[in-house]
């Protein structure tokens, strides 16, 4: 596993959970390249030869985890590895497991099947089966620009995403899974990595036109944050994270030098509802990449169309119902939803929920974005950049919600949309990362 704080000087391996505990998994079934060979090998050291093409499924027994080849049972063992003859990358190309999570714990969550190159290690954990990935950190880069956006993406886009995301994933700040003895998992809580299922030769390219390159800061690499669309403005790092400032992660106006709009900048609520209420011209807007010719470069997951502004109506009622259900209000209704404090972005990070129960009116602040967008959607709301409207019948609550928003994601450092029209646009890959990242330096550390 990856250490913080430490810059390799060879490529490291990485261990990429695909099925974690919380996904609840008790069977998992798998499909084998007819390409390829691969051995089964047990915890405790049988091997066995695998057939091409064939299939293997893994479930939880009260003495350990069964495995089928074939549906033919082979054993029982408390961790089982299936393992390539050679470590090599092609498209589409590996072992296809079946209804991996993509989008796990967020509104556009749904399983997929897909194909990974590398070593897979399928154990139990508690009363889950646990399946990990482990593979050359070029191979899952190669295979993540794909997998965070489309095939279809210009060759600047793909280099910029797969250094971006090189040097998120070997600043290893967040640790998010180390508990579990991963690196990284497979999803957005992290990165997406749907292995070699979108592979491509382009962005085989990008992992190796790029090999070994990081952006840097003073001696360290750059914790890299990304999000698919900043809204027009980027977020800094210290209004989405607890933490100090981050010199190359402060806000940015995500438009070319000189770019003036009266709503900039978002300093007030007047100015921020003016800011969303608009279509201005800025890089990740719809104006300079209309949102229906989006779908050909976004990666699989992604099927919303409206990233740069969007809108949500909630009855009272649903308001209601929905703020019980996150905040454990026990409200009888809702009477307001009132910014309390913002962001460089306009985002949100602090929102004050004005209500009534049977015992008479109350109040209660939801602090941080994450929260926020968690507690104003069913699944999570594409981000904390929004006014509120309301409607009423003359009542004394509103009888509707309107939402008002605009980007998709925390906004924080690259914005993917953004990078993608500077691409169509000409731009350089480095003109893109020394954008997002004003001061890193890119620098071939292997």
């Amino acid at each position: 596993m990856l250490e913080p704080n430490v810059i390799p000087k060879t490529e490291p391996h990485l261990r990429v959970g695909l099925f974690l505990p919380e996904d609840g998994a008790k069977r998992v079934r798998m499909q084998l390249s007819n390409a390829l060979d691969y051995s089964l090998q047990s915890n405790e050291g049988e091997k066995t030869a695998l057939i091409p093409g064939g299939f293997l499924e893994f479930a939880i027994m009260t003495d350990g985890v069964i495995a089928l080849i074939d549906g033919q049972t082979k054993g029982v063992s408390s961790r089982w590895r299936i393992m390539p003859a050679a470590e090599q990358l092609r498209p589409r190309e590996g072992i296809t497991v079946k209804g991996v999570i993509a989008g796990r714990g967020f509104h556009w969550k749904k399983t997929i099947d897909a194909t990974y190159s590398g070593v897979l290690e399928i154990s139990q954990n508690g009363q889950a089966l646990m399946v990990v990935n482990e593979l050359l950190l070029e191979h899952y880069l190669a295979c993540v620009a794909t997998s965070e956006m489309g095939a279809a993406c210009p060759t600047a886009l793909i280099e910029s995403q797969t250094i971006v995301a090189r040097s998120w994933m070997l600043a290893n700040i967040e640790m998010k899974h180390r508990k579990l003895g991963i690196d990284v998992c497979n999803d957005d809580c992290c990165q997406r990595y749907q292995g070699t299922t979108f592979l491509t030769e382009q962005s085989l390219q990008g992992a190796l036109s790029t090999y070994g390159q990081v952006l840097l800061y003073g001696d360290r690499i750059c914790d890299a944050r990304y999000s698919k669309s900043c809204g027009g403005v980027s977020e800094s790092f210290e209004n989405v994270w607890d933490g100090q400032p981050v010199p190359y992660l402060d806000a940015i106006v995500d438009a070319s030098e000189g770019f003036q709009d009266s709503a900039l900048p978002l300093d007030s609520e007047e100015k921020v509802r003016a800011w969303l209420e608009k279509v201005p011209a800025v890089y990740c807007s719809s104006h300079l990449l209309p949102e229906k010719e989006l779908i050909k470069y976004l990666g699989n997951v992604d099927e919303e169309g409206t990233y740069f502004r969007w809108r949500f109506v909630y009855t009272q009622k649903e308001m209601t119902a929905l703020l019980n259900l996150k905040l454990d209000l026990k409200a009888e209704a809702i009477q307001a939803i009132l910014p309390v404090k913002r962001g460089k972005s306009g985002r949100l990070i602090e929102v004050r929920v004005v209500y009534y129960t049977q015992e008479g009116k109350r109040e209660f602040v939801i602090k941080d974005q994450y929260t926020i967008r968690d507690s104003l959607h069913e699944l999570f709301l594409y981000s904390s950049a929004f006014v509120v409207d309301t409607e009423s019948d003359g009542g004394a609550v509103p009888t509707k919600f309107i939402l008002k928003g605009g980007g998709w994601g925390h906004g924080v450092g690259y914005c993917q949309i953004g990078a993608l029209s500077m691409a169509l646009r000409g731009h350089t890959t480095a003109a893109i990362l020394q954008h997002y990242y004003p001061g890193a330096q890119l620098i071939k550390i292997y």
